[in-house]
């Protein structure tokens, strides 16, 4: 799973420490890097759910992207 952890260097880092935290910017980013499009409004109300219930909203969003990676719509067919 740590390919799908946030680095310091990341623009998501930015989006999600700090006080100008914006969820909704990072959560379109993380669907923009793995599915290429951006999330619908039933998937970002689920993922601010999610990140917002948990303790920690950078390992939050490793978790949101590890599941975009191993979601159906990424997987790699040749």
């Amino acid at each position: 799973m740590l390919a799908a952890r946030v680095g310091a260097l990341e623009p998501m880092h930015a989006l999600l420490s700090g006080p100008k935290m914006d969820l909704d910017a990072a959560i379109k980013l993380a669907y923009r890097e793995a599915l290429t499009r951006g999330p619908t409004a039933e998937e970002t109300a689920e993922a601010k759910k999610i990140i917002q219930e948990a303790k920690d909203a950078l390992e939050a969003m490793a978790d949101l992207r590890w599941a975009l990676l191993n979601s159906n719509e990424f997987r790699y067919l040749p």
